[in-house]
């Protein structure tokens, strides 16, 4: 893992509007946690993410875990300053016997383990008053979404209940972090406006 940054990570463009007015700056910050695995097709995705919120001059820290116990602590410890908590990796999934549907039951790591919500329910994090928003396929079926918002104490929880393809969870968190970020839109009228706009063929969902 990168070694701890002090501050965030403020985009050094001035980037300038028609009117030759530097544009105004984003009011929250985001916190990034990619597990994605570095020989992955088109790559990392939390990498696109903190690039896209650097154009939007957005705060940010990013973070590259590769292990169980990375992910954990840096849940554990999210910055004050931190108002989103962006998880970038993929959902562990089996199919019960004799069910149709895939069942989400962790958030996948590099070192091939998984974390499942009673481990994340038992490491004592507290995320009171932020939003997390996590592109794992199939991380907001219904029971693992209420188990992460009642085991971290998080404002909001926004996840796929469905598997989004690299693109369109980009596409998604472009649109939210745009209209919440720097719109300055509240959690819930940004989420509606791409849910209802773009119609959420993923079936992102806000808990």
């Amino acid at each position: 893992m990168q070694a701890p940054e002090r501050g965030f990570i403020l985009n050094v463009h001035k980037e300038l509007n028609m009117s030759g007015q530097k544009q105004k700056k984003a009011r929250c910050s985001v916190l990034i946690i990619d597990c994605q695995d570095k020989g992955e097709d088109p790559g990392s995705e939390g990498k696109f993410i903190r690039h896209m919120l650097n154009l939007m001059g957005v705060a940010n820290r990013y973070h590259s875990v590769r292990t169980k116990t990375q992910f954990l602590e840096l849940l554990s410890s999210v910055p004050t300053a931190a108002d989103v908590v962006h998880i970038a990796t993929h959902g562990c999934v089996e199919k019960p016997p004799n069910k149709k549907r895939k069942k989400f039951i962790g958030f996948w790591t590099p070192d091939e383990k998984h974390i499942t919500m009673q481990e994340i329910a038992s490491a004592g994090i507290n995320l009171f008053g932020k939003t997390v928003v996590s592109t794992a396929c199939l991380s907001g079926q219904k029971t693992p979404r209420k188990e992460f918002k009642e085991a971290t104490k998080c404002k909001y929880y926004i996840s796929p209940i469905k598997g989004p393809s690299f693109y369109n969870a980009a596409l998604m968190c472009h649109i939210f972090y745009h209209k919440h970020l720097q719109l300055g839109r509240s959690v819930k009228q940004a989420f509606s406006e791409y849910e209802n706009r773009y119609k959420n063929p993923h079936v992102f969902f806000l808990e």
